[in-house]
């Protein structure tokens, strides 16, 4: 199976112009013509949300088919593998990639992971839009391509961290309005799937109070082995590691967006004291709290 990342699609010929800035955020139209070979699987190393621009095509995510129409949207994960079984001659997509670096996340994490809405795409990742939604969407992809493209302009990544944001809250009112997900498979979620699903949910609710895997194993009564198995297959990472990105986006957000002292956020996110928590971002970020916040600040205030 080939992975790619970001970069590697950056530097794949493109039928049609792309927008990239500092291989954080892109946003391609293609064809995807050197992956319609039959049996083709590969994944992204990157969070790709992607509409279907022209014609249309049945697509494999995470080995169930999706008969993918114009207007048609889809929400990737690193972890999700893709196949393209089949597409008219006309077909061609538009993709926005974001850095699967959970530290470069900060502006887009809340709405992929924190909101119980957005996790369910993880299992039922193709949403059907109106043409009036399709629209919103288009246009929100060209404030984001309008901002990458902004010469001269020392708040640049601002401007797109903002436009990233506008994006995604759209979309949430559009998945919120519909408040289901259609999709051609009705195939049952797997035991694992399942449990995958009940653990996120669980993490994302209480993960600012409980840190450790025991709480965690003990509210759903399996061990903690067991759900490092489940995590790893589901989500490639650890138990441990899930609660730990969650801990530091929410941290760095914190940090670089509001005026709290640093022992606030560490009472704030139930860390013993100060020291453990300047100790976890420094781990995490290779940089102390107050270093980070010096490093950026206020970037992602709005």
């Amino acid at each position: 199976m080939k992975r790619f990342s970001l970069n590697d699609i950056l530097l794949l010929p493109m039928e049609y112009p792309m927008a990239s800035y500092q291989d954080k955020v892109a946003v391609i139209e293609t064809s995807l013509f050197g992956l319609r070979r039959p049996k083709e699987l590969f994944s992204i190393d990157a969070f790709a949300i992607g509409c279907v621009t022209a014609g249309n095509c049945v697509s494999e995510f995470n080995n169930n088919p999706y008969a993918l129409n114009t207007g048609d949207l889809f929400i990737l994960t690193p972890t999700h593998t893709c196949r393209l079984i089949g597409c008219s001659p006309d077909y061609r997509v538009r993709m926005l990639l974001l850095d699967s670096d959970s530290r470069n996340l900060s502006v887009h994490l809340n709405y992929l992971v924190k909101s119980e809405i957005w996790t369910q795409t993880y299992f039922n990742p193709v949403i059907r839009m109106s043409r009036e939604e399709a629209l919103i969407m288009k246009g929100c992809i060209e404030r984001i391509i309008e901002q990458i493209n902004r010469e001269d302009c020392p708040n640049k990544s601002s401007f797109i961290q903002l436009s990233i944001v506008w994006h995604h809250v759209e979309l949430d009112n559009i998945m919120r309005k519909q408040a289901n997900y259609t999709a051609d498979s009705n195939t049952p979620l797997t035991r694992q799937q399942s449990l995958a699903r009940e653990l996120y949910l669980l993490i994302v609710t209480n993960y600012k109070t409980e840190h450790k895997s025991k709480f965690y194993s003990d509210k759903m009564c399996l061990t903690p082995q067991y759900l490092n198995q489940i995590t790893s297959r589901i989500f490639g990472k650890t138990l441990s590691g899930l609660i730990s990105d969650l801990l530091f986006s929410t941290a760095r957000s914190m940090l670089i967006s509001s005026d709290m002292s640093v022992q606030e956020i560490a009472d704030e996110l139930h860390f013993t004291d100060q020291a453990s928590f300047s100790k976890f971002i420094k781990k995490t970020s290779g940089m102390s709290p107050n270093v980070l916040r010096k490093t950026n600040p206020h970037q992602y205030s709005i």
